[in-house]
This record gives C-alpha cells, sequence and structure tokens, in this order.
C-alpha cells in the first residue's frame, strides 16, 4: 500500500514551474499558506510529493525499543527523499538540496524590511530549520496535489550540459531540465540493485562537488573526480585484468580505463583524448603530490586569467562527471 508524502527541499535559483515523472514523485514551487518569505532569500523553499511502501522501509538497529519506529520511518522517508534530490542534482545544472543537522550557529536575522533593529542587530543562535506553525498539517496528503503551474521548461541534452548551464551562478534565471530527464529517471528506476548502488555513489559525489565548489574547491575537483572513476569501476567491474609477462602482478592500468571511459560517454576525438589525459594527470598530481588549486584560498595571490581558467577546468569537469553518469544511463537504458 502506497504511503503519501509532502516534503520541503531547496534551490538556490526558482524552480519556476513543476516536474512530474510518472506516478513515482512530483516537484514545484511551495506556495502554501503563512509560509515564511523573504526578499532577500537566497535558498528557495519548493515541494516534493513522493510515496513508499513496506519495500522502501528501512529496518535500523535502536538501543531504544520505544524508538524504534519512529527511527525507522525517519531513515526510510529521508533516504528517498535525498536519492530523488541527489539524482535531481546530477541530471540537472542545479543543486536540490535539503537542511540537515541541528548544529545551529550564530546569526543575524535579517526580517523583511533590513535587520532587525529592535535587538540591535545582536547575533542569535540559530537552527538551519524552515518552519511555522501551519506547516505539519500542510504536509500531510494523501495521494498527489494538482499544481496549477506550467512544467518545467526543457532543453535539448547536449545543449543543456555544455552551453550556458547556470549551475546556480544566476539566481534571477529560473530552473531548466534536460529533454531527457523521464529518459534518464526510467533507466535509473530500472536498474537492479547492484549496478543501481554504482550510480547512487557517483550521484553521491556529484553533490558533494557542487556542494563545495566554492568553499573548498580542491576537494570539489576530486568529488567529480571520483563520480567517474565509481562509473569507470561500474564499466570495468566484470573485467578480468591483464597479468604482467614479467611478474605475473595484475595489470589495472586506471589511467587507461579512465580516459577509454570518456572516449566512449563523452566523445571519440584526438582533441578529448589529450584533453581527458590532461584532466587524469591533473587528479593523479593532487592525490599523490599533496598539491593544491592556485585558487584554494579564498584570496589567493593569482592572475585574472588563472582563475578564470581553474574555474572553466573545475566546471567543465564537474559537468564531465554529471555526463559520465547520465550518457551512461542513457546508452544502457536496455541493458539491465
Amino acid at each position: 500500500m502506497k504511503e503519501f508524502h509532502r516534503a520541503i527541499f531547496f534551490t538556490k535559483v526558482p524552480l519556476g514551474g513543476c516536474y512530474k515523472y510518472k506516478d513515482i514523485f512530483q516537484i514545484f514551487p511551495c506556495d502554501i499558506e503563512n509560509m515564511p518569505s523573504s526578499e532577500m532569500q537566497k535558498h528557495f523553499p519548493n515541494i516534493l510529493e513522493f510515496w513508499t511502501t513496506d519495500e522502501d522501509v528501512i529496518e535500523l538497529q535502536c538501543e531504544f525499543p520505544e524508538l524504534k519506529d519512529l527511527y525507522n520511518f525517519t531513515a526510510t522517508i529521508t533516504t528517498k527523499i535525498d536519492r530523488i534530490l541527489a539524482l535531481l542534482s546530477t541530471f540537472t545544472n542545479n543543486l536540490f538540496f535539503r537542511y540537515s543537522g541541528f548544529d545551529g550557529a550564530w546569526g543575524i536575522p535579517i526580517l523583511k524590511n533590513g535587520i532587525d533593529e529592535d535587538n540591535d542587530s545582536f547575533s542569535k543562535w540559530c537552527m538551519k530549520m524552515y518552519y511555522f506553525p501551519d506547516l505539519p498539517k500542510q504536509l500531510n496528503i494523501n495521494t498527489f496535489s494538482l499544481p496549477n503551474l506550467s512544467e518545467i521548461i526543457k532543453v535539448p541534452h547536449n545543449e543543456f550540459y555544455t552551453y550556458d548551464s547556470n549551475l546556480d551562478f544566476d539566481s534571477k534565471k529560473e530552473i531548466v531540465l534536460p529533454l531527457t530527464i523521464d529518459e534518464l529517471f526510467d533507466s535509473y528506476f530500472a536498474l537492479k540493485k547492484p549496478t543501481s548502488a554504482f550510480i547512487d555513489t557517483a550521484t553521491s559525489y556529484t553533490v558533494s562537488a557542487i556542494e563545495l565548489k566554492k568553499s573548498k574547491k580542491t576537494l570539489s575537483l576530486l568529488a567529480s573526480f571520483t563520480a567517474m572513476e565509481t562509473m569507470v569501476n561500474l564499466e570495468y567491474k566484470d573485467v578480468i585484468p591483464e597479468k604482467c609477462d614479467k611478474c605475473s602482478q595484475l595489470q589495472f592500468r586506471v589511467s587507461k580505463k579512465f580516459r577509454d571511459y570518456l572516449l566512449k560517454y563523452i566523445g571519440n576525438s584526438e582533441i578529448n583524448k589529450k584533453k581527458f589525459n590532461s584532466y587524469y594527470s591533473l587528479r593523479s598530481k593532487i592525490i599523490h603530490t599533496g598539491s593544491q588549486l592556485k585558487t584554494e584560498l579564498l584570496f589567493a595571490d593569482v592572475t585574472k586569467e588563472e582563475e578564470n581558467s581553474e574555474l572553466l577546468t573545475r566546471i567543465e569537469i564537474l559537468q564531465l562527471g554529471k555526463l559520465a553518469i547520465v550518457n551512461w544511463l542513457l546508452l544502457n537504458n536496455k541493458l539491465e
């Protein structure tokens, strides 16, 4: 039996419409009664509607028996939300995220007309939470709602990932989707568990790459590389490595597999071959020598040319990491 759920998630760019994937889930901008809003908000609240069945239930070890059902329910709902948001973040050019953790932080409240002057601009301890008294009641649903909204605009696949992709840089642009979005979800949900686990890992690293791209540039880049390498491991999981004629040790030739995978799923050309080799060399340099990107520090002493060059490299590798996943899903859609 299906149990329907509603959850709040956020984007850094307005959603601008609704998207429903079959009878599995749907997303649309949050517009519910008495919801908080701000003219200065940088996180735009949205609604995710989905369902779970007994097959989705996650059983956790719990030292408090009276809380076991609550733990299992929370784990089941959260896991499904995170999986859908990770897939959306990977299949699109924007971050789809929820607030997590209750550590809190010091902050100065910014009201509709500016900083809260009644408190003399004193910092307050804040929890990262989107809440208002009517929210729990308005999150209760027993079927998908029918938002009176147009569908999110869809863009041709190659153009979407390679030309003028927003990547949350411009909060005035509304989110668009690739024309292949339904096909990508079709392929993912058709996968058997051992294979889907590879995709889940790759999308998790992709989300980390997006989340860290401004604050931890080198780690963000490595997360993009790791997303690619996860897909390389999936592609070659059944390949038996050759043995060296002299020492009989296994020869994995990781760099060749990395390059060949990208040539197959991104595009085979001499220009790409040189580019993918250079990117693998950059990855190896960072991992094996402990070096960082020149622009890692907030006030790095670099030229504007160096800054732009590293930014373009990071963006291209991030997009290649996404394409390494989405093109595999499109090409392997009928193979499972």
